[in-house]
């Protein structure tokens, strides 16, 4: 993953994982006896059957809360929850985040306004506010967002004036300004259901400088995978965390976005750019984090008495990551370990070296096996798929992957051992999905789709015995409405038109 540090107009950095492009708003429990559905930020609890339930919020727990993705308990009674929370005023945040945090936002404060008196008498040089931040280590550049709102809380006369006096000022101050603005505070939580309805969390983590995201609940024991925005405020880490928050360790640094478990629970396999973050060039590696009877791992080192750190060797140590594979990702990287504990991912298959100006750009799917000795392609006929493989979803039990395009709304199910692929939803014009599918089953899909005849997007169910119903059929229109997007300009249309897409 390309870790984006955008300087929004406060000077805030946030950490981008996805924006015009499909993303996870549905979450079957492991039984698939009922999901959870992300409708305009708020969680609902929805059966079998497609009954939507009422969203699953009290004051105290969610409301005012920005959910980014969760993951079920493996008996399916509860769920881990990302979310962020946007506290007013720093005397409250400061009560929630970390100690060191406070200190290293506070450790800005002095500088805060000279800076920006720099600022302005380099207005002339520098276009906007942006310029002066950017020279900023990027470690620093979240602190300076978040030591701008402390200090407007402080003196919001003074640093308004210098403020207006910069290029694209006013905008900042009407942001500092707006209702419902404050610190994001970003959380892992526990929460139970009970009756339909959610208990108080159990706040795991809490940041406001370093974001815990795309938490991952493994599925035999009580231990959590998630990525944190690293001490470099560029890179991400691979962190695992015990469900009582007691016990966690960094499992590695600078990774990548994909990572998953493997069907014991117990080892986690990665892809991490070579070469530094961006890079298409990524490494496939697999760790054990949990012992056999559910304990995490113990470090790989220990510090004497002298101060030396002296290496300890055992099953109970966690060791070096093992490499499985190679790949080369043209866009997002993403893996899945399939049932079987095989691994599916996309590369762009590639022999070096290559005359002109090198091989024809077409990515497969490809899987390693079990014992990690072996790769061998999806055997899926040339043109099936399309260029961009980075949305896909394996069934459960790892027979068959699900693949949406980001440029069209076609989705198409393949089956990995044989290459066989089927469109169950073909491309309409000018039409984007922006919503992922999700297995409900090993042999039910749910996924996004024009309604019939109408240009209205549903949550729609397909097996391959009864095809195709409308599973969301009776929920309101604006409850899908931003699962699909319809681009009506016709640079775009041209410009989708023009890619290879799951049409053939």
């Amino acid at each position: 993953m390309k870790t984006k540090l955008n300087l929004v107009a406060l000077g805030i950095v946030a950490l981008c994982l996805c924006g015009c492009f499909p993303e996870e708003r549905v979450w079957w429990s492991p039984q698939g006896d009922r999901a959870i559905v992300l409708i305009e930020d708020r969680l609902h609890l929805v059966g079998a059957d497609g009954e939507l339930g009422e969203p699953l919020v009290n004051d105290t727990s969610m409301a005012h809360a920005l959910v980014k993705t969760m993951s079920w308990l493996p008996d399916g009674g509860g769920f881990v929850c990302q979310r962020t929370r946007v506290i007013p005023r720093w005397d409250e945040a400061r009560m929630l985040i970390p100690t060191e945090e406070v200190e290293s936002v506070e450790a800005m404060l002095p500088v805060m306004l000279p800076l920006l008196e720099v600022a302005v008498k380099l207005a002339d040089h520098a276009k906007t506010l942006e310029e002066v931040v950017t020279a900023l280590p990027s470690a620093q550049r979240q602190r300076f967002g978040c030591a701008v709102r402390r200090v407007f809380e402080q003196d919001p006369a003074a640093l308004e004036k210098l403020l207006l006096a910069l290029p694209q000022g006013a905008d900042i101050v009407a942001s500092l300004k707006k209702p419902g603005s404050g610190y994001e505070v970003s959380e892992l939580c526990v929460f139970k259901l009970e009756g339909g309805r959610i208990t108080e969390p159990r706040t795991l983590a809490r940041s406001l400088l370093k974001p815990a995201l795309l938490p991952r609940v493994s599925s035999k024991h009580d231990a959590l995978a998630f990525l944190r925005l690293d001490d470099d405020g560029e890179s991400v880490a691979l962190e695992v965390l015990t469900l009582d928050g007691r016990a966690g360790f960094t499992v590695a640094r600078q990774v990548s976005a994909a990572f998953d478990w493997t069907p014991d629970g117990r080892s986690l396999v990665f892809m991490a750019p070579i070469g530094g973050e961006g890079e298409k060039l990524q490494s496939i590696h697999r760790i054990a984090v949990v012992q056999e009877h559910g304990a995490l791992m113990k470090p790989r080192f220990e510090k004497q008495k002298d101060g030396k750190l002296l290496e300890i060797r055992g099953v109970d140590r966690l060791m070096e990551p093992v490499t499985l594979a190679m790949a080369i990702t043209l866009n997002r990287p993403v893996l899945q370990v399939l049932a079987d504990d095989r691994v599916l991912f996309a590369s762009q298959p590639v022999t070096l070296p290559a005359t002109g100006s090198g091989p024809e750009l077409e990515p497969r799917l490809f899987v390693i096996s079990a014992d990690g000795k072996t790769v061998q392609p999806v055997p899926a006929a040339r043109g099936d798929l399309p260029v961009n493989l980075a949305y896909f979803t394996a069934s459960p039990d790892g027979k068959r992957v699900a693949v949406v395009e980001g440029e069209t709304d076609a989705v198409a199910v393949v089956e990995i051992d044989t290459g066989k692929t089927q469109i169950i939803s073909p491309p309409h014009p000018r039409w984007q999905c922006r919503t992922m599918p999700a297995w409900k089953s090993a042999t039910e899909l749910t996924f996004a789709a024009l309604r019939g005849t109408t240009d209205a997007p549903g949550w729609m169910l397909w097996s391959e015995d009864c095809g195709i119903r409308c599973l969301g059929e009776k929920w309101p229109a604006t409850a899908t409405a931003q699962w699909l997007e319809h681009k009506k300009d016709e640079a775009t249309r041209e410009s989708v038109n023009a890619k290879p897409n799951l049409t053939r």
